[in-house]
């Protein structure tokens, strides 16, 4: 099936479903003006799964995602999280001062078929690439070192996310709730979520056109009617969702605040909501350990998509199908995690930068410059040397930044040039861990050996590379630990996380001394998940 073919059926299956939607939507609401969408169902949706409230221990993991959402701070993506496919994309949206969408009676953009021929630089109506050019093709998980490649059958991921969600939008990892309440309206409810989500890669990614409807306007650019964004492809992955309903006089503080006193008051209103299958490993307990001057300090966070389900839709501003808009590119994935590196060492990973622009760009990230064709892709790769004097897992985040311009500086494109930032993850802590002690029995006819013998561990996040008796002497007639009865061992544990020291020798009961001594000596290296 072509991409067109794809396009075509994209468009028309959702078609009468969101018009009933968005009807029903405007009925229920009772008032003038179009609805916001999508609000939340009353009951679950198609392919959700909705598990009882939360009480004693069956909301560690929420606790848990509480804690992590601070390391996605800087993950930044417009999406309509909406499980039952009813939208159409390319369909217009209002976006409020309080980042409310609100649908408006236009389709702005169309998705664009394919070409048969290549992009060509500068062109306002450029072709789009070939589909050979996805992210599928980009081993980004393996890309770097410290991070786990997908397994066999295992969806690689674009888009992860732990944040809140107000409604059936994606806020950030917190949010002032007063904003999203009109005042006085006590009977206004809303629905809160902790998110935690995956969207797994596009094989067959979908660029849009303006539609007839996108006028250019007298300021400059292009508009249409009063949407200022538009709803693009649908995305697939999977969800797991801590949900709670506020109303606007419980409206007080952040949405993390409003569920950290929830979960911990055990309040049955918090249900979780699992839509597609997540496997989610590293949030269970409390962070790892601690990061000086307010530093995240979060264990490694992996998630697998077991089972891949349509879940949310892309959302563009409506400049971006302005014929000459320099569009911002995708990045993915999103986050870039750079696996573990520890303190010191430099961590690289790969990103793939899709070109939604209608025109070739340059895109330049310090020292490279990288040509993408109109609605091509190009790798981009980010490096990090993180620091700190943690001995454990620490979870740090920070920025990066590239910057876009067309290729060729005479196209009157809008704006001029782009800076984009990438956020960036790295697992990270002290390289090694090491412990030196002296150990000795007591000097007699008959010592005791278990004075001699002890057992370590090494921090969290740490295996054991090294377990050495050194500077050993015995009572012996030559000092050494391996003559006449006695017998000095230093062995891992079976776990590999620490080591066991252990002498062991004669005793005497009428004549002679016995004893042993040595300084045991452990050596960790970091090794989180």
């Amino acid at each position: 099936m072509s991409g067109a073919d794809r396009a075509r059926r994209r468009r028309a299956a959702p078609l009468r479903a969101g018009g009933l939607l968005l009807g029903a939507l405007a009925s229920a609401l009772g008032c003038p003006g179009p609805p916001e969408v999508p609000v939340p169902p009353a009951r679950k949706p198609a392919g959700a799964a909705v598990l009882p409230g939360c009480k004693d221990s069956g909301c560690s993991q929420a606790g848990a995602l509480l804690a992590a959402a601070r390391a996605f701070s800087d993950v930044r993506h417009d999406y309509l999280l909406d499980t039952s496919s009813a939208m159409v994309p390319g369909r217009g949206l209002s976006r409020s001062a309080a980042g409310a969408f609100s649908p408006v009676g236009l389709a702005c953009a169309r998705p664009k078929a394919e070409p048969a021929a290549p992009a060509v630089t500068g062109a306002p109506g450029a072709a789009a690439a070939p589909a050979a050019q996805t992210v599928a093709a980009i081993p980004a998980a393996t890309a770097a070192p410290g991070a786990p490649a997908p397994a066999p059958g295992e969806r690689a991921i674009d888009f992860r996310y732990v944040g809140i969600a107000v409604d059936s939008v994606l806020v950030g990892a917190d949010v002032d709730l007063p904003a999203y309440f009109s005042a006085g309206g006590t009977l206004h409810r809303r629905r809160l979520r902790l998110v935690a989500m995956a969207l797994v890669a596009d094989e067959d990614p979908q660029f849009f056109e303006p539609t007839e409807s996108v006028v250019p306007a007298a300021a400059g650019g292009c508009a249409c009617g009063r949407a200022t964004h538009f709803i693009g492809a649908v995305k697939r992955g999977a969800m797991v969702a801590y949900e709670t309903d506020v109303t606007a006089g419980e409206a007080h503080g952040t949405a993390l605040g409003l569920f950290k006193a929830r979960l911990e008051a055990g309040d049955r209103r918090v249900t979780m909501t699992s839509v597609g299958e997540l496997a989610i490993e590293g949030v269970e307990g409390a962070p790892v350990a601690g990061a000086k001057g307010g530093g995240q300090a979060f264990g490694a966070l992996r998630m697998e998509v077991k089972k891949a389900v349509p879940l949310a839709y892309a959302i563009y501003p409506v400049a971006d199908v302005c014929r000459f808009s320099l569009a911002e590119p995708e990045i993915a994935p999103l986050p870039v995690d750079l696996g573990v590196v520890p303190y010191g060492a430099t961590g690289t990973a790969q990103a793939l930068i899709t070109n939604r622009a209608q025109v070739d760009v340059r895109v330049t990230h310090g020292e490279r410059t990288v040509e993408v064709p109109a609605h091509g892709s190009a790798e981009l790769a980010f490096s990090w040397t993180p620091e700190g004097a943690t001995a454990g897992c620490e979870r740090q985040t920070r920025r990066d930044t590239f910057v876009v311009q067309p290729k060729d500086a005479s196209a009157p494109v809008v704006p001029r040039e782009r800076a984009v930032v990438v956020p960036l993850q790295v697992t990270t802590g002290m390289p090694t861990f090491s412990k030196h002690e002296p150990i000795a029995t007591e000097t007699g006819r008959s010592p005791d050996y278990g004075r001699a013998s002890v057992d370590w561990t090494c921090p969290a996040g740490y295996v054991v590379e090294q377990c050495e008796p050194q500077l050993a002497s015995c009572l012996s007639s030559t000092g050494s630990c391996s003559a006449e009865g006695y017998r000095l061992t230093a062995e891992a544990t079976a776990d590999g996380r620490g080591c066991a020291f252990r002498c062991t020798g004669p005793s005497s009961t009428i004549w002679g001394d016995h004893g042993c001594s040595y300084t045991a000596a452990m050596v960790c290296r970091l090794g989180c998940n």
